[in-house]
């Protein structure tokens, strides 16, 4: 009797494990949301401290490399990379902006486009508006 109580057991723990077919997975948005407009606001000979006031701080940040930070995002709908992106900022030597490489996404990344990537169920959960 234990030792069927014990193979129910253990084939439980195994299944729970598995992912099963109708389960929900989580839309994951990773990193910096960087937009035209804040590219656009960037002009070369801005300190970084003006350059982090226009583009926010980099997630991640190399502490060799002094001279580019590289804002970097991702957005996985149920584990599927769906967009992605890397902007790099350059500075010289004296830590002045000199410019940005990397391309981004054609469409705006803004909270309409976003609820709008959600399934329909989702599009009006537990969302505040943001415009008051």
């Amino acid at each position: 009797m234990r030792a069927l109580i014990l193979t129910g057991l253990l084939g439980f723990a195994t299944l729970s494990g598995c992912t099963f077919p109708g389960v929900y997975k989580l839309n994951v948005q990773q990193g910096n949301i960087v937009t035209p407009e804040m590219l656009s606001q960037l002009k070369p000979g801005m300190n970084q401290r003006q350059v982090s006031y226009v583009m926010g701080n980099p997630v991640m940040r190399n502490p060799f490399e002094q001279k580019q930070w590289d804002y970097i995002y991702t957005l996985e709908q149920r584990d599927k990379v769906v967009k992605d992106y890397h902007v790099v900022i350059h500075f010289n030597d004296q830590g002045l902006y000199t410019h940005y490489s990397g391309d981004l996404p054609a469409e705006d990344f803004n909270e309409t486009n976003q609820l709008n990537s959600l399934p329909e169920e989702e599009r009006n959960l537990n969302t505040v508006p943001t415009d008051l």
